[in-house]
């Protein structure tokens, strides 16, 4: 999955919510690109008008007060300076509206910022459909926010498209678009540069503050381990500006170490690069906590992306193409959403090798990984699958999608899909060698051992359990 590209759409609602018999203030907004924004600006007008419950300020009072003021007008902008804007306005919030792509696909989404705490509390994603108009989403969008009356959200204009026939094979759900999450508040640290960021952050971070990294360029960094003595609750956001920034590693190593007392959070527009060759992870967890969100990326390594040996939390974003798996797991990990997808380990556990850790996972992918044994996840520890897909993984031994090591371990399935090669050979998780030759009797979607194995794909409705119940094919 790439990461999210910003399009800044050109328009910003701005809605003040007054008491008693007084009409609610609006106000309108430009920022970015210019192109269309009259037309924009009329129709929002409009439609807050028509409403009979919004009474407005000056439509460009609040450009004025960006200019004035000589705010930033274009790019990302950030919730304290929206709500900088809006207090200056004499508004009680501000509805801001940026068009997104996100994998090809275009998205419209709004965040409701308080002015008063500075942060986005209400947020919304809707699919702009295909021939629909954007005025018709966002009138949608600021209606339902506003407590408006408003019909379904907004279909595609029919068109003609050619029959595509059905295929045997197991297809995935189509993922719905996620309401935008808001915008991660923190102390913004001082540097022209990542490096000096980081540098600063080893002189004067302190305990229970959040700290934002904000990247807007692709930057070679060191080794930098997150550990701050005598500080405790200490958090980190990496995130890029601008763009899908990439950050690489000038030597062999481990990019970022997090320790105890450290959250590290990996946000919207980052890319955490390895390169071939490298014994070291890309990142790792030692007694700290890792949270993934969408918009990040950790690729390209020699070994694995992340090895986890505290708590590490992937709620989005994608680990792929690591020579080695794509999580070490010895801690307690936890999958809601997100990828994990083509990394290609020698060994054991291609997507997942979960050890001695607990492994949950309730939604996500893991997919088009490779290993000896256990192609999507190897585990010996406990791994709970409540929801999610694996699919389309490879062992040459056993277990293409699942395979429970020699130590043993507790596998639970009540939830989600994993494929098996004997339902859908085009691509369901195999065990096959090298040269292509598909073996039996292997556990192409799950092996625990010759008594526990599934060869058929297992749906949201098949449970398993390595104590033997559930619905095995042997």
């Amino acid at each position: 999955m790439r990461a999210i590209t910003k399009i800044i759409l050109a328009i910003g609602i701005l809605c003040l919510f007054a008491f008693a018999q007084t009409k609610p203030k609006a106000a309108v907004y430009i920022m970015g690109n210019p192109e269309g924004r009259d037309a924009l600006k009329m129709a929002v007008n409009n439609f807050l008008i028509k409403s009979q419950k919004y009474q407005m300020i000056a439509v460009d009072a609040i450009d004025v007060v960006a200019k004035e003021q000589n705010r930033q007008k274009s790019g990302s902008v950030s919730d304290s300076d929206i709500a900088l804007l809006g207090k200056d306005a004499g508004a009680e919030y501000v509805c801001v509206v940026e068009r997104t792509e996100f994998d090809g696909t275009s998205y419209v989404a709004t965040r409701m910022v308080s002015v008063q705490s500075k942060v986005a509390e209400l947020a919304d994603m809707t699919e702009l459909p295909r021939g629909g108009k954007i005025i018709d989403i966002i009138e949608w969008q600021i209606g339902s926010m506003l407590g408006m009356p408003v019909g379904p959200r907004p279909k595609a204009v029919a068109t003609a498209q050619p029959v595509v026939p059905a295929q045997p094979v197991y297809v995935a759900p189509q993922v719905q678009a996620q309401p935008a999450i808001p915008a991660i508040q923190g102390t913004m640290v001082p540097g022209s540069s990542l490096a000096e960021k980081l540098a600063w952050l080893q002189r004067s971070a302190d305990s229970h503050n959040t700290y934002i990294l904000d990247v807007n360029a692709d930057e070679t960094i060191v080794p930098y381990t997150f550990e701050y003595k005598g500080a405790i609750n200490i958090t980190i956001v990496l995130r890029g500006v601008g763009g899908n920034r990439i950050i690489r590693l000038k030597s062999h190593g481990t990019m970022f170490t997090v320790r105890q007392n450290v959250t590290f959070i990996l946000d919207n527009n980052i890319t955490l690069h390895g390169h071939n060759g490298n014994t070291g992870n890309i990142v790792s967890v030692n007694d700290g906590t890792l949270k993934m969100n969408a918009g990040a990326t950790i690729t390209g390594n020699g070994s694995c992306g992340v090895y986890n040996n505290g708590t590490f939390t992937m709620s989005g974003g994608t680990i792929s193409n690591n020579s080695a798996c794509g999580v070490e797991n010895d801690g307690t990990f936890t999958m809601s959403n997100g990828a994990i997808s083509s990394n290609n380990n020698g060994g054991e556990g291609g997507g997942v090798y979960n050890r001695r850790g607990t492994f949950t996972m309730s939604g996500g992918t893991i997919s088009g990984n490779n290993a000896s044994k256990g192609g999507g996840v190897y585990h010996y520890g406990t791994f709970t699958m409540r929801g999610g897909i694996i699919t389309g993984n490879t062992a040459v031994n056993y277990g293409g999608g699942v395979y429970r090591g020699r130590y043993g371990g507790t596998f639970t399935k009540t939830g989600g899909t994993i494929t098996g090669y004997n339902s859908d050979p085009t691509n369901g998780n195999v065990v096959k060698d090298e040269g292509g030759n598909v073996f039996a009797r292997k556990g192409h979607a799950v092996y625990v051992d010759d008594d526990r194995r599934k060869e058929t794909t297992a749906g949201p409705g098949a449970n398993l359990s390595s104590d033997g119940s559930g619905a095995w094919d042997k």
